[in-house]
């Protein structure tokens, strides 16, 4: 099992009850992007579809960091014990 604390953008905390931060645990020996995104919607259900698309792509919008590397394959194998940092896109003008 593995370990992930994930830190959660302003818009997203809505799913999460407030918190900024929150951790969650993967079961897998060799843990990946997708199981974590899993993991926050077993514990914050209706969070991942806000990230992930219906074909499972990490939605345009949205990037995703692997403590400090930006990771857009939900399948790409993760350090244990990562620090997950997800960010939304702003635009403005």
């Amino acid at each position: 099992m593995a370990g992930f604390s994930v830190a959660i953008p302003s818009p997203l905390r809505s799913y999460t009850r407030g918190a900024a931060n929150v951790r969650v645990t993967v079961a897998s020996a060799t843990p990946k992007l997708a199981d974590v995104l899993a993991a926050l919607d077993t514990a914050y259900p209706g969070i991942r579809f806000r990230m992930v698309d219906e074909t499972g792509r990490v939605r345009p919008h949205i990037q995703i960091f692997v403590n400090t590397k930006v990771e857009r394959n939900p399948a790409a194998s993760l350090p244990r014990d990562a620090s997950i940092m997800i960010v939304g896109a702003l635009s403005g003008g």
